[in-house]
């Protein structure tokens, strides 16, 4: 069995064959009891969608391949490789086959990329429809534009730590170059006392729409930075930035994983870390419950005119795709 053989294997399935079911399952997420430690509530995460998995507990994940070094305790591939077939082969288990676009991530094809300031129109329209400030958008995001298999397409770039740029549209969610984790400072060259964690970088952008509001009920009243995961698998790098802080605010959905990452954060600096979710309390995320409110309705009619203006855009979205002559 080879590397490509070894990923091709429903990660689900291989559990099962091993003796570990799932605890609860969510659409395509699949929760267990973790298979590389003791535990007594789930923590261990596979997407079934990605066939990837995912340990809170111990800030790791990856494909089949990588959960065969932790299950067997080794590096070596080589060995990983011939116990996943030797497990495979008596379960005789079914091959997962992967779309060719999770096997070769678009990414790979751009080409011709440009990053420039954010200011077309139907970026800053779909901001609009996030109630996300158009001011905010422009202070931290910039916009990129890409040739894809004879095509120009473009999005929302939000900048990363390796010069990477998460890339975001209606349509399309994906990362160019480098994934890493973003850090926002409140003052160049200056760490706070106080840092607020989020997951994506939307929830980041609709914290700081509020924190211009004067929201004092979602916000932190103190001067902070801002880390944003930009994925869970990513916790692993957060966490060493989090350790400069005294106070931590977790801003993460009220749900499983959510709940989980605040979790594996409280375990390592604890007595440093709030779990801001209770501002939120009976929403999955602070952003769902920011739609409700007076704020996000006056920030909704103060550009109304101008989204209306700008639905024309609309209609190229077509996973996120724009064509050029359109510009």
């Amino acid at each position: 069995m080879n590397i490509a053989e070894a990923k091709e294997i429903r990660m689900v399935d291989f559990l099962q064959l091993l003796g570990h079911s799932p605890v609860r399952i969510c659409k395509s997420q699949y929760w267990y009891l973790s298979p590389l430690r003791q535990e007594d509530t789930p923590s261990f995460k596979v997407n079934d969608r990605l066939n990837e998995w995912y340990d809170f507990g111990e800030a790791t994940g990856g494909d089949l391949v990588e959960l065969g070094k932790h299950l067997y305790r080794t590096d070596s591939v080589s060995e990983v490789l011939a116990r996943i077939g030797q497990q495979a082969g008596i379960g005789d288990l079914p091959r997962k086959r992967l779309p060719v676009a999770m096997l070769q991530p678009v990414e790979a094809d751009m080409r011709d990329v440009k990053v420039v300031p954010l200011r077309h129109h139907a970026l800053l329209s779909y901001l609009h429809s996030r109630m996300i400030d158009a001011d905010i958008g422009r202070m931290f995001c910039r916009e990129v534009h890409y040739e894809l298999r004879k095509r120009h397409y473009f999005g929302l770039a939000f900048g990363n730590l390796s010069g990477g740029y998460e890339v975001r549209n209606p349509y399309y969610k994906g990362c160019l170059k480098s994934k890493d984790v973003s850090l926002i400072r409140h003052s160049h060259g200056e760490t706070q006392g106080h840092v607020c964690l989020f997951e994506g970088f939307m929830d980041f952008l609709s914290y700081m729409t509020l924190r211009q509001a004067g929201d004092k009920a979602i916000c932190v009243d103190a001067p902070c930075d801002h880390l944003v995961m930009n994925s869970v698998n990513n916790l692993k790098k957060a966490l060493g930035h989090l350790q400069e802080y005294p106070f931590i605010h977790c801003y993460l959905d009220n749900d499983l994983a959510g709940q989980k990452t605040v979790e594996t954060v409280a375990s390592l600096f604890a007595g440093k870390v709030n779990n801001e979710a209770y501002r939120y309390d009976g929403y999955k995320d602070f952003m769902e419950k920011f739609g409700d409110n007076e704020v996000a309705r006056v920030i909704v009619e103060r550009d109304i005119q101008e989204a209306d203006f700008y639905k024309k855009y609309k209609d190229y979205y077509s996973y996120g795709f724009y064509i050029a002559q359109k510009l």
